[in-house]
């Protein structure tokens, strides 16, 4: 039998004993993972003073850092509204426009008819203007733009919209020498010389020559003087309608005809010239031939109607019109001096003294007024007419001796009676 000791215990040889120590390097079983707890003094009031000290300087620092941070923040932002946010918002609400009045020289060309919304984009497209939208918007606020005529005009660059509404209503800016004025009761003699001036001697033969062509000069249907749908008069009177053209480099005769007739017939339109005329029974040619004879007689429209009135009258009691100015357009007409003829015997188609109705054709160009007065004459029963005063008022009366009086009296006065 073999000796067995310590049956009741696991000797050094035990092998669960040996295995376990064996395989304890994290000392998991010999107590050497932790060290032992050391004792550690509590806090004084120093200590715990000192701790709440550098608390807060550590609190003060990021507060400072957090506090310059945001102010960089807002400074770039302020930055950045002043130059891109502000300026936008301000053209959003506002018309953008430049201030003050401009430098430099730019010459700008103002058309015939032209609105405010017109003239607005031809500045802002030579510079003179920041927007189109500011001029029309400076010229909504002035009444005055309304007198803006058309020509050539000398502005500046970069002009507030203000600025150049006012330099435009300045007859000083404009180039006179691109301009055509057609004064109301002027003769196409008047005007041939007046387009003589515009564009040159050496352009007078064309001239003449588009004067005299009547069937391509635009004139409205309905004024023959015969009374047909698409008969022609013979003379462009009374179709070269008052106003200032402007004459562009590539300016012809014709084409500033074609201007001419065109006003006149925007008008005829506006007005209902044709249809007044028909109202009152008479054709518009007529009708003209009458505003044309008002024109060149009187000098206001008040007794412009009333010189349309006397006319229809000896009209109608078949009384000649012996009206001085037709006799004038005659002579005019062939080249003779008015100042050498006796009104009464120059014998011509325009004498209304001697010859019987209307004249043949218009004396003259009339203007807005006298063509209104020839559609809506003043109601009375008048069939003369004299200078009543030195500035050329009229005095009507269908007294014949009141009449003479009345041309005494013009005469003692040196009021313009012959």
């Amino acid at each position: 039998m073999t000796e067995h000791t310590g049956a009741h215990g696991p000797s050094a040889h035990d092998p669960i004993t040996h295995d376990r120590a064996a395989h304890d390097d994290a000392g998991l079983f010999t107590g050497e993972l932790f060290e032992p707890i050391k004792d550690v003094p509590p806090p004084t009031r120093s200590t715990r003073s000192q701790s709440r000290n550098s608390d807060r300087r550590r609190r003060h620092k990021r507060h400072r850092r957090v506090f310059f941070s945001l102010g960089a923040i807002i400074v770039v932002l302020v930055v950045l509204a002043s130059v891109v946010i502000f300026p936008k918002l301000r053209d959003h609400f506002h018309d953008p426009d430049y201030a003050g009045a401009g430098s430099g020289s730019v010459t700008v060309v103002i058309g015939e008819g032209a609105s405010a919304t017109d003239i607005g984009s031809t500045l802002a497209q030579h510079g003179v203007v920041k927007s189109a939208a500011a001029f029309i918007s400076a010229a909504n606020n002035n009444p005055d733009s309304q007198k803006i005529q058309p020509g050539t005009y000398t502005l500046h660059a970069q002009m507030s919209a203000a600025s150049a509404l006012t330099l435009l209503l300045n007859s000083e800016a404009r180039v006179q020498s691109s301009d055509l004025v057609v004064i109301e009761g002027a003769t196409t003699l008047d005007i041939e010389e007046r387009m003589v001036k515009a564009l040159g001697e050496s352009q007078r033969p064309q001239i003449e020559q588009a004067l005299k062509d009547v069937a391509d000069a635009g004139l409205p249907l309905g004024y023959a003087p015969d009374g047909s749908a698409n008969g022609l008069p013979s003379t462009l009177e009374g179709f070269l309608y008052p106003a200032t053209y402007n004459v562009g480099e590539n300016e012809t005769p014709p084409s500033i005809i074609g201007k001419m007739t065109g006003a006149f017939i925007a008008q005829d339109r506006q007005s209902g010239f044709a249809l007044g005329a028909k109202a009152l029974n008479i054709s518009p040619y007529e009708a003209l031939i009458i505003a044309s004879l008002a024109q060149s007689e009187a000098k206001f429209p008040d007794d412009m109607a009333k010189v349309a009135r006397v006319i229809l009258n000896r009209l109608a009691s078949q009384r000649k019109l012996q009206i001085d100015a037709a006799t004038v357009y005659g002579a005019k007409l062939n080249g003779v001096d008015p100042t050498t003829i006796d009104y009464t015997s120059y014998d011509t188609p325009y004498n209304t003294y001697l010859h019987d109705g209307l004249p043949p054709t218009p004396i003259s160009n009339p203007g807005a007024d006298a063509l209104q007065a020839a559609i809506h004459p003043t109601p009375g029963n008048w069939i003369y007419y004299v200078n009543d005063s030195a500035d050329g008022h009229l005095y009507f009366t269908n007294n014949e001796d009141d009449f003479n009086t009345a041309v005494d009296k013009c005469r003692n006065n040196n009021w313009g009676c012959a």
